[in-house]
């Protein structure tokens, strides 16, 4: 299933709503999962979708990716070092 732009749009909304109600700690382990990982989360974004948009496995699949790509970009640690120079 290839969504159009409006869908595209639905999605990121759904994405920006789910994350809202996330805590930081969620995020951070989520954020840090593996993708090998991502179907574990299956039932919580299932019950989500079923209350909210309906039925539909596959779109439940996209948004747990979106919410995962989303908090690999944003709420990973990473090291940072500081320069050599004082």
């Amino acid at each position: 299933m290839k969504p159009n732009n409006r869908d595209n749009l639905d999605l990121d909304r759904i994405v920006a709503d789910i994350l809202s109600g996330m805590s930081l700690k969620e995020r951070a382990l989520i954020a840090h999962m593996d993708e090998k990982s991502l179907p574990y989360l299956q039932y919580a974004f299932d019950v989500y979708i079923s209350r909210n948009i309906g039925d539909d496995p596959e779109t439940g699949g996209e948004i747990m990716k979106r919410v995962w790509q989303t908090l690999q970009e944003t709420h990973r640690i990473r090291i940072v070092r500081e320069s050599a120079t004082p």
